[in-house]
């Protein structure tokens, strides 16, 4: 639901102030209150993540214009339907090319694209990554956990990793 609410604001929300300006534009077209610290925890910004309230849920579901979170579940689970995301795939960046991904929080990480869909760190941030570190990748979705299938780092295969599992990719560029 995080990320059909920030499609629905309009922009990825990161700081203290995006998050009040957004719960004034829950409240201003739902006429109902959710509280910065709220949305802040239901986005993962918070170390306390406790499971949101029913109200929030149907408050947040209001907003994308459902009537309900019932509601809302009840039309995820009528079935398959296409997806509206921004997407890069890795048959589309040039081979020496790079990609840029960033996700929550403040995580940027530089890869060179090395040939089909293999990719090598070149820049790892303060992610967990490491420059050097070597993956395949099909896609990278915004708004979705990039999910690595493996890493090699000094010719060792490490277990699978997950980027931006709260939130997803929250920006993707090409270099």
């Amino acid at each position: 639901m995080r990320r059909e609410v920030a499609a629905k604001y309009g922009i990825e929300v990161r700081t203290s102030k995006e998050f009040e300006q957004l719960a004034a534009a829950i409240d201003k077209q739902t006429g109902q209150m959710v509280s910065v610290s709220t949305l802040k925890r239901f986005w993962g910004y918070m170390s306390l993540k406790p499971k949101p309230r029913q109200t929030t849920l149907d408050i947040l579901s209001r907003y994308i214009g459902q009537p309900s979170w019932r509601d809302l579940c009840q039309e995820l689970q009528r079935g398959s339907s296409f997806l509206s995301v921004e997407a890069v795939r890795s048959t589309d960046i040039k081979p020496d090319g790079g990609v840029e991904l960033q996700w929550m929080p403040d995580r940027v990480v530089r890869l060179k694209h090395t040939s089909g869909i293999k990719f090598i760190v070149e820049d790892a941030g303060t992610s967990k990554l490491r420059k050097g570190d070597e993956f395949e990748v099909l896609e990278f979705i915004k708004g979705h956990p990039l999910y690595i299938p493996g890493i090699v780092r000094d010719g060792q295969r490490l277990p699978e990793y997950v980027a931006g599992r709260t939130a997803g990719l929250t920006a993707i560029s090409l270099y």
